[in-house]
């Protein structure tokens, strides 16, 4: 995990460590023509998935997963809905004290990820293993 500053990237404090890649996120408009040509074609396999309020399905594709979200953006800042990468950390407490003390804005709320932008204003989440 890296923050940037004055054009730069410091490493974080000990406990961020970026373990793998957790799940990656896509918008779909059509959830039922997204399944047919990630199930009927790519042949993947359906993941159990929460209900999160809104329609999606996941695949598990090795150590990781695809998830597929059809809703409309939320948020006009860091949106969880958004097309992004999940990268799972050692310590997600470590995390926010390192982006509270650099005063990196995060969405969270309150359980175990959260979500910031990178300096291209792509969306990235942070969650921890389990």
């Amino acid at each position: 995990m890296t923050a940037r500053r004055a054009g730069h990237y410091h490493r974080v404090v000990r406990g961020t460590r970026v373990l793998s890649l957790h799940h990656a996120s896509v918008r779909v408009g059509d959830l039922a023509r997204s399944r047919a040509f990630y199930e009927d074609l790519l042949g993947l396999d359906a993941a159990p998935r929460p209900d999160l309020g809104f329609p999606g399905a996941w695949y598990t594709l090795g150590e990781s997963q695809l998830h597929l979200i059809q809703q409309a953006k939320v948020f006009d800042d860091i949106d969880p809905t958004d097309p992004h990468v999940a990268l799972e950390v050692e310590d997600l407490g470590a995390v926010r004290r390192s982006l509270d003390a650099r005063g990196i804005p995060y969405r969270d709320f309150g359980g175990g990820q959260l979500w910031i932008l990178d300096p291209d204003g792509n969306v990235v989440e942070l969650c921890e293993r389990g």
